[in-house]
């Protein structure tokens, strides 16, 4: 009898570790294909006329866009995994969890909030991405709110259909609630940008005149709150032909 339930529980054990081993299989294949495809995005898409230099890179958007008409810039982030396509759908939840291709994806795309114009004209344009446990999509935000990374990662490209790029100054790096009356666009610039340096982890100093901001927005893993980037426009530059 207990030769028996011993051969019950061995075959229960190896049923729980032979699923287990699956699942987690599945994952892995799942973080693969969510990299190879990121990996892809940038050898087909993006040509680098001078190595390392970011404003040698040409983006070639008109078949960017044939892929995905809501494709509306490409984000940058030298020395991190951040070099994406930006999209703008309907509504906040068309590119939460489907990819550029419009397939079901579990990472998304990076997009932008509904209430933003998608000519990045907008006195705060928020960006969103998940936080892959894989290091992919926006899961480097969370590196910001340590001095020396923040300090080694002070700028932020958008390149744009137009043939152009958006040179951001990173200035802070806050955790905030993803219910923070920070979410908003028409904002009042003095006392909105004060608010975030009083809650940023890592800042620097801002400009007092108002330019165009933008706050990239990942979420912190089992929590309500959410790591947040901000840059501020520093100058728009032409695209190498």
């Amino acid at each position: 009898m207990k030769e028996k339930i011993r051969k019950i529980i061995l075959f229960i054990c190896i049923c729980v570790f032979t699923y287990s081993a699956i699942q987690l299989g599945i994952i892995f294949y799942d973080y693969y294909q969510i990299e190879k495809a990121s990996d892809e995005l940038v050898e087909t898409y993006i040509e680098q006329v001078e190595e390392n230099n970011p404003l040698q890179r040409a983006i070639h958007f008109e078949e960017l866009q044939k892929t995905n008409p809501d494709v509306i810039g490409w984000l940058y982030i030298p020395d991190t995994k951040i070099d994406e396509p930006i999209l703008k759908g309907k509504n906040n939840d068309s590119y939460l969890y489907t990819d550029i291709y419009k397939k079901s994806n579990k990472a998304g795309a990076i997009f932008i909030d509904e209430i933003n114009k998608k000519d990045f004209s907008d006195d705060n344009t928020i960006i969103y991405g998940h936080n892959m446990k894989n290091g992919s999509r926006f899961h480097d935000l969370r590196y910001f709110v340590e001095d020396d990374y923040f300090n080694k990662h002070l700028q932020i490209y958008i390149y744009l259909p137009n043939g152009t790029i958006n040179i951001y100054d990173v200035f802070a790096s806050c955790i905030i609630e993803a219910t923070s009356d920070l979410y908003q666009k028409g904002i009042q610039y003095s006392q909105y940008t004060q608010s975030v340096l009083n809650k940023a982890k890592v800042k620097t100093s801002v400009s007092e005149k108002q330019k165009p901001l933008i706050m990239l927005s990942t979420c912190l893993n089992g929590t309500e709150n959410r790591f947040v980037i901000y840059g501020q426009l520093k100058e728009n530059v032409k695209e190498p032909s």
